[in-house]
């Protein structure tokens, strides 16, 4: 094959060298976009209404998947125009119990290691055994959107293996399975347990956090990154008193399996009266935490739904939500009562959902594992950690409670190279491609040069101009000799090493094309 080198271009992206054509020049960009209110004369402005759209063309679908699936597949388009979006969004909001699928099985054989106890295989993962874990079920599910809902929750309810050791990493495990098998239901819920959740607690002092010596963390965060944002009706004095009623809970150690578990104990929780938000918060006595007496109260006396519906569009919909998208989805919210299934179905069926097509900057995650299941070209999952680690985005390992960066603070120039150096080893991974039956796909028949630049170009949303195209066509339909000199030598699908050498360099130029960084 070509080699390949990488180079940053100022106000673009990386792109190749070396091809027998380069594709320069891209004239495609990526902006933030949002809606807002019409300005004047009442007319309802489709940017910010959770009205149902009333049709839906074949843009709309390949809008949907990018924002839903981590990016396009022919199948789920497929499935899309058999079923109908309504149809199709239903059956994507419809996940599988946790552990009841092949993609999991596979998955969980990863956690295993040698030294691990008769009985207790996988409970003793490494932190890069927890992120390919996770990442091969990204890459390998069935039913992407709940790894993708997941990676959504992992974000606003960050927790990193960093502060795990060997006993207590089975913890991670269990976190993120309760955001994959809780992601859909109420958000009242999934707070309570995550607050309860044993990798939660060791993460921000919970375990430390006890009567007369009451620990911040947890009640700071609860009130500022997970219900309603800093500053917003709540006072220091009122994380100082829900600290206190966040109290109970200690690290143990089960000596019979080395395993390390949190335990409620009643002689570490403050059973005084609390005040906060102006109100006695009653608890549950001395024998359960008040975790979920405090969370209630913050629902019913703080603004969460604005909070939640803001986070919502800043994943879904645009990188810069307005206040009237933002008061439209709360409201839908309150309506629901914090469901999220029924929340997440009147969005993605939403005026506002389709009104920014192509607008959002992908996450590094979201390009590797879109990029992948696109075209199909797997990866190990070790191999795709150690690509996502490079360009700062690893899940199971967000940076802070702050999860990590959104929208165009992705586009330095350089995660731009990174990107284009995951890119290029998701393309070259011949050994492993070829040892799993992975491979490169050609549209059906006999394509020639712009049938197949034109199948990736859709398969992959990037827009290419024309010409571009044109410029991809030739590049399909020539060859290198010495020199390095390119001469014409027509595309022929039956031909291997055509497609291996061609196509693969043709998903490397369109990878780093300008309009592959959006969704």
């Amino acid at each position: 094959m070509e080699k390949w080198a990488v180079r940053a271009m100022p106000g673009t992206v990386a792109v190749c060298l070396g091809l027998s054509v380069w594709c320069g020049g891209c004239s495609s960009g990526v902006t933030s976009g949002s809606g807002g209110s019409s300005g004047g004369g009442g007319t309802p402005d489709p940017g910010s209404s959770m009205l149902a759209k009333a049709t839906f063309d074949a843009g709309d679908v390949d809008h949907l998947l990018l924002r839903t699936q981590f990016g396009v597949t022919t199948g789920a388009r497929d499935s899309a125009a058999s079923l109908g979006v309504p149809a199709f969004i239903d059956a994507m909001l419809n996940v599988p119990a946790v552990g009841s699928t092949a993609a999991e099985s596979e998955a969980a054989q990863l956690l295993v290691n040698a030294g691990d106890p008769p009985g207790l295989e996988g409970k003793f993962p490494s932190g890069s055994d927890v992120a390919e874990w996770w990442l091969y079920l990204m890459m390998r599910s069935q039913t992407p959107f709940q790894e993708r809902l997941a990676l959504f929750w992992h974000d606003h309810f960050a927790v990193a293996t960093s502060v795990l050791n060997s006993q207590e990493r089975h913890w991670m495990v269990n976190h993120v399975n309760v955001l994959r098998g809780q992601g859909l239901g109420n958000f009242r819920d999934l707070l309570i347990t995550l607050s309860r959740d044993e990798a939660m607690l060791e993460w921000l002092d919970g375990d430390v956090n006890v009567k007369g010596e009451p620990n911040e963390n947890f009640a700071r965060e609860f009130l500022e990154l997970f219900t309603v944002g800093a500053d917003n009706g709540y006072t220091e004095a009122d994380i100082q008193e829900a600290s206190r009623a966040f109290t109970g809970y200690r690290n143990r150690l089960d000596v019979t399996t080395g395993l390390r578990y949190m335990e409620f104990d009643p002689d570490r929780k403050d059973i005084f009266a609390k005040v906060v938000f102006g109100q006695i918060l009653t608890g549950n006595g001395e024998t359960a935490d008040d975790f979920d007496v405090m969370a209630d109260l913050t629902m019913a006396t703080l603004d969460v739904a604005t909070w939640l519906a803001e986070k919502l569009l800043l994943e879904f919909v645009t990188d810069a939500p307005t206040t009237a998208q933002i008061a439209n989805l709360a409201a839908v919210i309150a309506q629901h009562g914090f469901e999220i299934r029924p929340v997440l179905r009147t969005l993605f069926l939403s005026e506002a959902f389709y009104s920014a097509r192509g607008t959002m900057v992908r996450s590094p995650v979201d390009f590797a594992v879109g990029f992948i299941r696109s075209t199909g070209l797997q990866i190990s999952p070790g191999t795709l950690r150690r690509e996502l680690a490079a360009v700062a985005q690893l899940p199971s390992q967000p940076p802070s409670v702050f999860g990590w960066p959104q929208g165009p603070e992705w586009l330095a120039a350089d995660g731009m190279v990174e990107r284009a150096n995951l890119a290029r080893r998701v393309i070259a991974d011949r050994t492993y491609q070829s040892s799993n039956g992975f491979g490169v796909t050609l549209p059906a028949g006999t394509p020639d040069a712009a049938e197949v630049v034109d199948h990736y170009d859709d398969l992959l949303g990037v827009g290419l101009a024309a010409a571009e195209r044109s410029t991809l066509i030739t590049y399909l339909n020539s060859s290198v000799q010495a020199g390095p000199i390119a001469v014409p030598d027509p595309f022929d699908p039956t031909e291997s090493r055509h497609v291996d050498e061609r196509v693969r360099g043709l998903l490397y130029i369109l990878a780093n094309h300008p309009g592959f960084l959006a969704r």
